[in-house]
């Protein structure tokens, strides 16, 4: 009995080791694309230009289509509305991908300057840039005025000198660029106006000889950008706050004939007959 026991336990653990030996060999021969599937590609989404572009254009959406590119997204991504209105400076191939790289440094000033215009600087102070309430964007008139001396006579003049020019900075203010409230509420020593280029150097000249003035044009209000304005001098001013007298007109006279109904009545150089009863 013993033996037929010890028989029977040793078919039961060949019959269990031949069984884990199979499954072994089963799972040994499995595909390793099944074993271990492959991850999905990375990717992530760029801007690039959709046709060719030349150096100096003004970046634009429009020029702009989106794409799928392989790899990882970088750790800045390039967001083209921000870029926008930026200058390329250099050409660009249909299909780029868009990046900082190809835009010029942002230049607010030159930026805002259109052409056949200077940037010209002058000395303000408090009342001369309409009491410190002047802002970039404005549009000014420049008004001089000239004491009189031996070089310019004996009559003081005022004039417009310049209509309708932008101010493109007021001190640490810049055109475009956003300012902290605080630095602005200083007192601005300086302002920056863009002056047509035919124009500077009267306006130089009229800066170191008299003494300038901005007023501020207002934002409904159609100005004719005119270089200058007629003159208007000081014993003219006066003669214009002193109204003349009014001419007094003669009496009529009244001239009677002999004995006659007839009478004639002189108005100044005319003359009517008039006839009264007897």
């Amino acid at each position: 009995m013993k033996g037929k026991s010890l028989y029977l336990l040793a078919f039961i653990l060949l019959g269990l080791a031949v069984l884990v030996g199979a499954y072994g060999l089963s799972r040994g021969t499995e595909p390793a694309s099944e074993a271990a599937a492959p991850a999905e590609a990375e990717s992530h989404e760029v801007w690039v230009f959709k046709d060719p572009v030349a150096a100096g254009a003004v970046l634009d959406s429009g020029m702009l289509v989106p794409r799928r590119r392989a790899g990882p997204a970088p750790l800045v991504q390039v967001d083209p509305r921000q870029l926008s209105g930026r200058i390329l400076k250099e050409d660009v191939a249909a299909g780029s991908e868009l990046n900082e790289g190809l835009l010029a440094y942002p230049q607010p000033l030159l930026d805002a300057l259109s052409p056949g215009f200077r940037a010209l600087a002058l000395r303000v102070d408090e009342v001369s840039a309409v009491g410190g309430y002047l802002h970039t964007g404005d549009r000014v008139d420049v008004l001089f005025y000239l004491k009189a001396n031996r070089e310019s006579g004996q009559d003081s003049t005022a004039r417009r000198l310049l209509a309708n020019v932008v101010v493109l900075a007021h001190g640490s203010e810049l055109i475009g660029q956003e300012t902290d409230e605080a630095a602005r509420q200083e007192r601005a020593k300086s302002v920056v106006l863009a002056v047509p280029e035919q124009d500077t150097a009267a306006l130089l000249l009229a800066e170191s000889s008299g003494s300038l003035r901005l007023a501020v044009v207002g934002r409904q209000e159609e100005v004719e950008l005119r270089p200058s304005a007629m003159p208007v001098r000081l014993k003219e001013l006066a003669a214009m706050q002193q109204a003349p007298a009014p001419t007094p007109q003669p009496r009529p006279r009244l001239v009677r004939q002999a004995g006659g109904a007839r009478v004639e009545v002189f108005y100044g150089e005319q003359k009517a007959v008039v006839t009264t009863a007897r």
